[in-house]
């Protein structure tokens, strides 16, 4: 019913009815927009998430029968951008796809080559670690351009301090360590955004 509605509003869709295939398509075909079900069998949607590629810059939507707050934040941390509990209601759905759409639109330009990130007037190349600003040169560390960089493969989605840490850092965060804090603080100095309203970086 739902590959219907979607084919119905002129998404072209591919349906694959277990996690490992899930995780192979979307490594593979790099799909605009997933649709993932949280109870997949072979590795449930939790695990798929976790083994899709770091450089997937699409819109992931968790869908799943259990109203269950600890499942809905592991998702959420695990980077998906909507969670929806079922019984789904089409024109919601419809709606939400809209919405992220348009936001993903807005603040993610996907590339042919995936090592190029784009999100507002930033660039980040992976390859060459080139920092860029409204086209003008940044010089910024190896950890400043190791949180750049997840920041703009995740646009839009809120990340916490023990997100950051372990992705960043590869070290867990006890609650005590502030130099996140004081990392940001230098990249909101180097992009000329020390001061509220922020524009790049939001806490």
């Amino acid at each position: 019913m739902m590959a219907d509605m979607l084919k119905a509003e002129s998404y072209q869709v591919s349906c694959v009815y277990d996690g490992l295939q899930a995780i192979q398509q979307i490594n593979q075909a790099t799909p605009d927009i997933v649709l993932l079900d949280m109870m997949l069998p072979g590795c449930d949607g939790l695990q798929v998430l976790k083994e899709i590629s770091p450089d997937f810059l699409g819109i992931i939507i968790m869908i799943t029968a259990k109203k269950d707050e600890f499942l809905e934040v592991s998702a959420l941390n695990l980077g998906v951008h909507d969670y929806i509990t079922k019984p789904l209601r089409p024109h919601i759905l419809s709606a939400r796809l809209r919405a992220l759409s348009r936001l993903n639109y807005n603040h993610v330009q996907t590339v042919s080559d995936k090592n190029l990130l784009k999100v507002q007037d930033l660039t980040l190349n992976v390859n060459s670690r080139e920092f860029c600003l409204a086209n003008e040169s940044l010089q910024l560390s190896a950890a400043e351009l190791e949180i750049m960089s997840y920041f703009m493969r995740h646009p839009g989605v809120v990340l916490n301090r023990d997100m950051l840490v372990s992705e960043v850092r590869n070290l867990e965060y006890d609650g005590f360590d502030r130099s996140i804090d004081m990392r940001i603080s230098s990249l909101r100095r180097k992009l000329k955004d020390s001061q509220p309203p922020y524009k790049y970086i939001k806490t």
